[in-house]
């Protein structure tokens, strides 16, 4: 039987469920990266919770893909093919995070670790399905008990390290690989016992119901279409726009503040607004620059900040 006559509508439509929540976590992102709503969102732990329950979601249901896949046995060449597609789809989100922010483009992210997820639990498509579900949650549970900066150096794609890279989407073995070997496990054990007939014969009702199952059905094309297309509403919607009320006034006053204070010192104004603008990049790069721009400071961030400073506006820095 064909992949397609094999497709679940249900599950579809809840990968489409799951795209309908990425999407609106990348165009919150968007929003704020392009200063339409407060950037201080990044920090909102409800935020970053509704980040890590998305990607979640996706790593979960490739797991639970690959048991529905593998039900009648393992196909090692649709395996490998469908890997090589997801893995070229990751190559291009490397490269085009590349050209579109380098300082932060992703290295080992959602789409990465599904691959490296799916290798290993290829080996778990077969045998008690208590195995991968132990696996997945020692997986899951290993950077709490395992984290060290011994690990820093392979941390971008290992995840228990404790230097955490600078990228826009960073989902390392672990944890997150672990959702993967869980999905499986879960899925598996539903297997054994047969899937309910209502869940097969299930079939979207209502349009909205269609385009989610349609979409879910496509969803590397979505993953790969969809933040493009948002960026590009959202920028034409900045340009427009212009930044959210506050921000660009509060950032505005500390660049001519400092350059203000720095050419008090001696150096000329243009290398002091190139100093300025180094330590507004490694402020932000460093999730300092709310509290640059309040002021407000705990000691230990204090610290780093005055640390910043120093390296940016030393006697014959090179800022850039």
């Amino acid at each position: 039987m064909s992949s397609s006559a094999r497709r679940i509508p249900l599950i579809d439509a809840v990968r489409g469920v799951a795209l309908v929540g990425m999407s609106a976590y990348h165009l919150v992102w968007d929003l704020a990266f392009y200063h339409l709503i407060p950037r201080e969102i990044f920090l909102d732990p409800r935020f970053q919770a509704f980040g890590h329950g998305v990607a979640i979601s996706f790593l979960t249901l490739a797991g639970v893909s690959l048991a529905l896949a593998s039900r009648d046995g393992f196909d090692a060449r649709a395996f490998a093919r469908r890997l090589a597609i997801v893995g070229g789809a990751a190559a291009l989100v490397s490269l085009g995070t590349y050209v579109y922010l380098p300082e932060a483009f992703v290295s080992f992210g959602i789409l990465h670790c599904i691959v490296a997820a799916s290798l290993l639990a290829a080996p778990f498509v077969r045998g008690p399905w208590i195995v991968p579900l132990a696996v997945g949650v020692a997986l899951v549970i290993t950077p709490s008990v395992l984290r060290s900066e011994a690990f820093n150096g392979s941390n971008w794609w290992l995840g228990v390290g404790v230097a955490e890279p600078r990228t826009l989407d960073w989902r390392p073995l672990l944890p997150w690989s672990g959702f993967t070997l869980i999905g499986l496990a879960l899925a598996r054990a539903w297997l054994a016992r047969g899937l309910p007939q209502t869940m097969v014969d299930w079939r979207p009702r209502g349009a909205a119901g269609r385009a989610l199952a349609f979409a879910g059905g496509r969803s590397l094309l979505v993953y790969l279409v969809h933040q493009p297309v948002l960026i590009g509403l959202v920028f034409l919607a900045a340009a427009v726009i212009g930044p959210v009320a506050g921000v660009a006034e509060a950032e505005a006053r500390f660049r001519g503040a400092c350059a203000q204070q720095c050419a008090a010192a001696g150096p000329d104004l243009a290398w002091c607004e190139r100093a300025c603008a180094c330590v507004e990049q490694e402020a932000k790069r460093e999730s300092l620059w709310r509290q640059t721009l309040e002021n407000k400071f705990t000691a230990q961030q204090r610290a780093r900040f005055d640390d910043i400073a120093r390296a940016c506006l030393r006697p014959h820095a090179s800022p850039p």
